[in-house]
């Protein structure tokens, strides 16, 4: 008898914390991922891809801060590569339609201040400590920006088309990637969820 009569104060109780788990869980800010494209292109015609070769100077003596890292560098490709076979797109280094490169943002030092001062579109990122993208363009492609401008730890994803070299798209997460904790879980699950917006959607505004 006594079981009975405390069962609807218990259905109540746990009812109650049920909704004050989902009203907290609605309030967590959802983070989402950044694209922009160029609608022009028919991202149909890209069957191959290759990586933008890397620029990676050489640590100096006494240097602080986070260093390149071969087995990240490895990790994000292998799940970048691992996203795009799926959409058929397959490695090609003799015959790219696409050229594939990336950064994880990181906290500027002086250093990187200064040169990215002295030339607004020398971006800085991990993957290539002090970046290579004045080398491609990304004009025209709306809210386009310096790799410089994200947040760190953010993982920046950029499809450029060899014959134009220019930017077709990009996909951007604040993923709070670690370069010094290599989070191999992180890292896949942050790559899935950029590359899970390509190919776009032309009609879909983002």
């Amino acid at each position: 008898m006594t079981l009975l009569l405390h069962t609807p104060l218990i259905k109540v109780k746990a009812t109650i914390l049920l909704l004050t788990i989902l009203l907290f869980a609605g309030c967590a800010p959802i983070i989402s991922v950044q694209t922009t494209f160029d609608p022009s292109v028919n991202f149909k015609v890209y069957q191959t891809f290759m990586w933008h070769p890397a620029e990676v100077p050489a640590p100096k003596q006494g240097s602080s801060g986070p260093l390149y890292s071969t087995l990240l560098d490895q990790r994000v490709k292998e799940a970048i590569a691992s996203e795009l076979v799926k959409n058929g797109i397959t490695p090609d280094a003799d015959n790219p339609g696409l050229i594939v490169a990336y950064d994880i943002a990181i906290e500027p030092t002086q250093e990187m201040v200064s040169i990215n001062l002295e030339n607004t579109n020398f971006g800085y990122g991990y993957s290539y400590w002090y970046g290579y993208r004045y080398r491609y363009d990304g004009d025209g492609l709306q809210n386009f920006k310096n790799i410089g401008t994200y947040k760190p730890g953010s993982l920046v994803v950029d499809l450029i088309d060899r014959n134009t070299n220019r930017v077709v798209w990009r996909g951007a997460l604040d993923a709070g990637i670690d370069p010094v904790t290599i989070d191999i879980d992180k890292i896949s699950r942050s790559v899935a969820r950029v590359m899970s917006q390509f190919p776009p959607v032309p009609s879909t505004v983002r």
